[in-house]
């Protein structure tokens, strides 16, 4: 596989195989390069398709636990990791052959929670008026927040910064997983799925963040036969979901041949990334031929 650097989103609704992706491609990262991959985990949907991976050692995990999310976020993208003390120190990532993200969506659910919990004691953020309340019954109090249309704004702006830092770190692969969301494309005129990230401000946005996007779905078991799990390769039209388009990149170069292949099943991200480096060894062949070299 082409040693070049990737940035790389996987996106896709919940139980897509999204986590499986990440386990696999770590599973690569070890084979070619002896590199573990570090996951810097937000989502509470647990770890169990990639427990092996974890348990052999070839990826070390970093969970947000209770850590204030705008610092583990902060401290997440510049690859540092807690001492036995639990202190930030500066990681050991020369071992690290991917960072990995999980998920975006997570991390940007936990940003405007925060924000909701802030505006309840009391917090401006963003300038926008506070949403909250008291229920008071039987002598007990609570007190009840919400999210503000400034809430937002926060949270997409910090999102767009700390995933452009994530992928200054030094490894060949920087991998970020996020949850779906289908949007209205004002500039494509039609319905869009894309990345879930605090509203949809940014869903047809954050794919061109990265070199390659890849939307995963899994098809539920029917008659008798297993669920499919189905990675994209570049945008793409779902009837099932009233003909929206699913964005998705794969960045190929013009003089690659065109592929008849439009989806990989069952999902594989590392037969993806062969498939692509596969038609940019024939383009660059092409075109070294075409000039002379």
């Amino acid at each position: 596989m082409n040693k070049r650097k990737r940035t790389i989103l996987i996106y896709g609704r919940s139980r897509a195989g999204k986590t499986a992706q990440v386990g696999e491609l770590a599973e690569y990262v070890r084979k070619t390069d002896g590199k573990i991959t570090r996951l810097y985990n937000a989502d509470r949907g647990g770890l169990d398709t990639i427990r092996p991976y974890i348990d052999l050692g070839l990826i070390e995990v970093v969970e947000m636990g209770t850590t204030d999310p705008w610092i583990f976020f902060n401290k997440a993208v510049r690859g540092m990791v807690r001492d036995k003390s639990g202190k930030w120190v500066p990681g050991q990532n020369e071992k690290v052959g991917m960072f990995a993200f999980e998920s975006m969506t997570a991390f940007a659910d936990a940003l405007m929670q925060s924000m909701t919990v802030k505006a309840a004691q009391g917090v401006s953020i963003g300038g926008g008026a506070n949403i909250s309340f008291t229920a008071q019954e039987g002598g007990e109090t609570l007190k009840i927040s919400g999210s503000n249309i400034a809430h937002y704004g926060v949270c997409q702006s910090r999102i767009v910064e700390e995933v452009w830092k994530s992928q200054e770190l030094d490894a060949p692969y920087i991998l970020w997983t996020a949850g779906a969301s289908k949007d209205e494309d004002t500039a494509a005129a039609g319905k869009v799925i894309g990345p879930a990230v605090a509203g949809k401000a940014l869903t047809a946005e954050i794919p061109r963040w990265f070199n390659l996007t890849f939307r995963i779905d899994c098809l539920p078991a029917q008659n008798g036969l297993p669920e499919k799990h189905i990675l994209y390769l570049g945008n793409h039209v779902d009837m099932g979901a009233g003909g929206s388009v699913g964005l998705g990149n794969t960045r190929t170069p013009m003089d690659a041949p065109p592929s008849k292949q439009l989806t990989i099943e069952p999902a594989s991200i590392v037969k993806a990334l062969e498939m692509i480096d596969g038609g940019y060894a024939v383009a660059l062949e092409t075109i070294r031929k075409r000039v002379g070299l």
